[in-house]
This record gives structure tokens, C-alpha cells and sequence, in this order.
């Protein structure tokens, strides 16, 4: 006895696409290439493993950085010891004469 063909609408997917797919499947696509390099090359894979590893580094500091200006609406510097220079957004509602 056959059995009738399912519904599409009432199948579920397993290829839906997802951001977190997509990144693992980039990921994976980039590895295969590195890890040839990493083995005919390992000086410049140690060089680019330094390079991703600072990259990331920046990317935390500068993400930490954009969330203490935006609590605190100000960005000051210290000038060696001897100045400080603070940058501050004025609020919208403020006039301006």
C-alpha cells in the first residue's frame, strides 16, 4: 500500500538558513585554506594567527570604548599627565543661543 504524498506546508526544513549557519559555514570555508597555509607555510600562519588575535583585541576594546561613550555622553584624554581634554555631546534638547 503507498502512502500519499506529504504537504508541503506542514514539512519542516532543515536547510533554513540561520546567521549562525551562515558564520560556522564562512568559517568553514575560510579554515581549508588556512590550514593548507598553516602547513606549507607555518611562519606566515603564526604571523596571520597574530594578526586575527590583535584584530580581535581591537574589536573588543574599541566595542568596550563605544559603550562608555554612549553611557556616559563623554570621552576624555589625558595629555601625559599634564592636560585633559574632554569631548562631551551636548543633550538635543538644549538651546542654543
Amino acid at each position: 500500500m503507498s502512502r500519499p504524498p506529504l504537504d508541503p506546508r506542514t514539512r519542516q526544513f532543515a536547510d533554513r538558513p540561520t546567521w549562525r549557519r551562515i558564520a560556522a559555514s564562512y568559517l568553514l570555508l575560510t579554515a581549508i585554506p588556512v590550514a593548507l597555509l598553516a602547513v606549507s607555510n607555518p611562519f606566515v600562519a603564526a604571523a596571520m594567527l597574530v594578526g586575527v588575535a590583535a584584530l580581535v583585541t581591537a574589536g573588543r576594546h574599541t566595542y568596550r570604548l563605544a559603550q562608555c561613550i554612549q553611557n556616559c555622553r563623554r570621552l576624555t584624554f589625558d595629555l601625559f599627565g599634564s592636560a585633559e581634554i574632554t569631548v562631551r555631546q551636548l543633550p538635543a534638547d538644549d538651546v542654543c543661543c
